[in-house]
Parts: structure tokens; sequence; C-alpha cells
């Protein structure tokens, strides 16, 4: 077992910085979508809200091995099937199959993270917004300055738990041919016949990367709790 990680543990390296680069965009994009579908499920106009609800209804929903063949294999075919200059331009670049997972994990986690997000906003005690409108603040303004600050603080924790099952769930990607660690795992196992020592070995690269961010996290939470001054 130990010739056979000595030999191998380089390109077991290689797919781990392909799962976390996959990860960090991937996690990147969820933000993003996760903050604006939060305000959005608070918002006051109706229509916004259910737009916002459906969304996070559909993708947390839909399983993150369906949304990839979807968004890698569906909708570029589609495109082509439609004869639609515009959508060919627009969909073809999905056939890049590191930007095909990206997209589809950020629109995964997208809703849960605005779940995450929402929960934490509301968390925050209403006077506080209350207080800010009486000084001055516009809504957007409160919200950037006073409310989303301490929200986000207050996410943080499942926000990186959003983190580990984004790069745990990266190991799909290997069914569309993104050579990330659980790729290069079956790569070798084909290619020496042992099975069992390499996806033991590609267990073990995910427990001791899921250890390392959760002692990280644990670190920055720590941080983030202590008092100012």
């Amino acid at each position: 077992m130990m010739e056979f990680v000595a030999a191998y543990s380089p390109l077991y390296l290689q797919g781990v910085l392909v799962g976390l680069s996959l990860t960090v965009f991937a996690m990147a994009g969820a933000l993003v979508i996760g903050l604006l579908v939060a305000l959005g499920r608070l918002s006051r106009r109706m229509p916004v809200r259910l737009f916002c609800l459906a969304y996070v209804t559909v993708f947390r929903g839909v399983p993150p091995l369906v949304l990839l063949y979807l968004v890698y294999f569906g909708l570029p075919a589609w495109a082509s099937q439609a004869g639609s200059p515009l959508l060919i331009s627009l969909l073809s670049p999905l056939d890049n199959r590191l930007l095909a997972a990206t997209l589809a994990f950020a629109v995964n986690a997208g809703a849960y993270t605005a779940e995450s997000i929402r929960a934490s906003i509301i968390s925050i005690h209403s006077e506080q917004m209350e207080a800010a409108r009486s000084i001055g603040m516009t809504y957007p303004q409160a919200m950037r300055r006073i409310i989303l600050p301490q929200a986000l603080r207050v996410a943080f924790p499942p926000l990186c738990n959003e983190f580990i099952i984004v790069l745990k769930g990266t190991s799909l990607a290997s069914v569309i041919g993104v050579t990330e660690l659980m790729r290069n795992a079956q790569m070798i196992a084909s290619a020496t016949f042992l099975n069992l020592q390499a996806y033991l070995l590609a267990a073990a690269f995910y427990v001791v990367l899921v250890i390392l961010l959760q002692v990280l996290a644990s670190a920055v939470e720590r941080r983030l709790s202590l008092p100012k001054g």
C-alpha cells in the first residue's frame, strides 16, 4: 500500500487541486446567487418572492447529478436542436466540462445558501433596521451597512458546511470527464486493477481535506466571535 501511495499521490494531488478550484468558483457563484435570492425572498413584492421561492424549491429538489447532466448534455444539445444562433452562442460554452460543472454546482448550492443567508438576516433583530431607517438610511443602505455584515457572520458556519458538501459533491463531476480526485482514482483503478487501494486512497484524501477545512472554519469562526476592541 505504501508503494501505491508513493507512486500515485501526485496524481491524486492534481485531482485535489482541480476539485478545490471547482469548489471555490462554484461557492463564489452560490454566494452571489444565494444573497440575491435571500433578499428576493424577503422582498415586499409578491412576484419576486414567488420567483425566488420557486428557485429554492426546484433546485433543492433536483439532485446535483441530474443537474450536471442537464447543464452539460442537455442545454447545449437543446440549443443545437433549436437552431437559434443566439441560444447556441449563449449555451455553447457549456461544452466546457469545468464551466458546466461549476455552473451546475453553483446553481444547486445557491438554493441552500439562499436559505442560510435568509435565516441569518431574519435572526437580526428588526429594531436594528428600524434604528437605521430612523437616522435617514435607505433600506439598501441599512442592509449593506448594518444587517448584512451581522447576518453573514451568523451564516458563516452553515456556509462552511455547504462548502464542504460542494467539495465532496465535485466527485460527481467525474461522470462528465472532469479530472478531479475521483476521476483520477477511477483511471488509476482501471490502469492498475487495484480497485480497493485506488478508492481507499481517494477516500483518505477527502477525509483529510474535510478535516483541514473544518479546522480552518473553526479558527475563523472563533476569530469572528471575538468582541471587537
